[in-house]
């Protein structure tokens, strides 16, 4: 894989580790398990929404085994928000929503042990990239890690438009080209953060992702008892096409600061799973009121102090849509298969 400008180690040096990779994933590939099983994680989950998501077939992202240990990441890392943090699947330990049903705790099954998740709720741009952010608390040496990276959703305002687009008596779609705009700014801050981590850590494999589409395409499913009485069909359009943008932005700022991306694969895997009636094939939730969780009163982690708290916007939409157009037990496993997928092609 060659780097664009702004890479920090040689381009000789990540592309002969990735001709290993591929060789040594096109050896396993017989024995990988690409099919659908049910998840076995639902009992922890904290909740009974969790049990009922938990019951739909979901990718195998922990079920998935390999013959050669050297295709696997030494570690993985998680930045970013709460779409890394855990947020949706319930059992949080912190005020960053951590919890054991997060996804980083799903990537390659029992096979790698050593894992950090250091994303929060609520977390922006600059929240992993200051000297007192994420980036900061990075443990370690640099090796031969995988370091994922979910961010950008708060710096484009989602959770305070989606709020705004469930409670107003107006249409939000009035908002659309400020938040097109706001989107496409985050393109260089984007790529100046991974290029961030990839100068924090130079021997490290870099993958970042970005997010579902949260709402179903109207004209394929269009009877959403979590939406319907909330959101309207050209505001639904409006939440898909600004989906797309930002995976797009995502995408773009990736390839310039020469890391991989795995927003496709995210789309693809939640496709035809996007929030609509909370139900069991539903791997994202739909407006979903929520009335704590224990979090507020757990002590926060180590990996959590290191993080900034909850942005003030945030805790307004937390405080009675906690979960809502967040990743299920089974979304989890969702985002932990497209993950390994794009870790295994390169």
């Amino acid at each position: 894989m060659t780097h664009a400008p702004g890479s920090h180690e040689p381009t000789d040096t990540r592309s002969s580790r990735s001709i290993r990779r591929k060789a040594v994933a096109l050896c396993a590939a017989a024995f990988v398990v690409v099919g659908l099983v049910p998840t076995a994680t639902a009992a922890a989950a904290g909740g009974a929404e969790a049990g009922v998501a938990a019951q739909a077939s979901v990718p195998a992202a922990a079920a998935r085994t390999t013959t050669a240990a050297e295709a696997l990441p030494d570690a993985v890392v998680a930045l970013g928000d709460s779409y890394s943090s855990g947020l949706g699947a319930g059992g949080y330990q912190n005020h960053c929503d951590h919890t054991p049903q997060a996804w980083i705790h799903l990537l390659f099954g029992g096979a790698v042990a050593d894992r950090t998740l250091l994303a929060c709720s609520g977390a922006t741009i600059s929240d992993v990239a200051t000297q007192v952010g994420q980036l900061a608390a990075l443990p370690g040496e640099s090796g031969d890690r995988l370091i994922t990276v979910t961010v950008g959703g708060n710096d484009a305002g989602f959770a305070d438009e989606l709020v705004n687009c469930l409670v107003s008596f107006v249409s939000c779609t009035s908002r659309e080209a400020a938040l097109t705009a706001r989107i496409q700014a985050l393109h260089q801050p984007l790529v100046d953060l991974y290029n961030s981590i990839q100068a924090a850590a130079p021997g490290d494999e870099v993958i970042v992702g970005g997010y579902p589409m949260l709402v179903p395409d109207p004209a394929v499913r269009s009877d959403c008892p979590a939406l319907t009485s909330f959101l309207s069909t050209s505001e639904r359009r409006m939440i898909r096409r600004l989906g797309v943008l930002l995976n797009d932005v995502v995408d773009g700022a990736a390839a310039a600061a020469g890391v991989r991306s795995a927003s496709s694969r995210v789309e693809q895997t939640f496709d035809g799973h996007e929030a609509c009636a909370n139900g069991a094939g539903d791997w994202l939730y739909g407006l979903k009121l929520s009335f704590g969780d224990g979090a507020a009163t757990a002590e926060p982690s180590e990996a959590a102090s290191a993080t900034p708290p909850s942005h003030p916007q945030w805790e307004i939409v937390s405080s009675f849509v906690r979960d809502s157009f967040h990743p299920t037990v089974a979304g989890q496993a969702g985002y932990a298969s497209a993950f390994e997928a794009e870790w295994a092609a390169g």
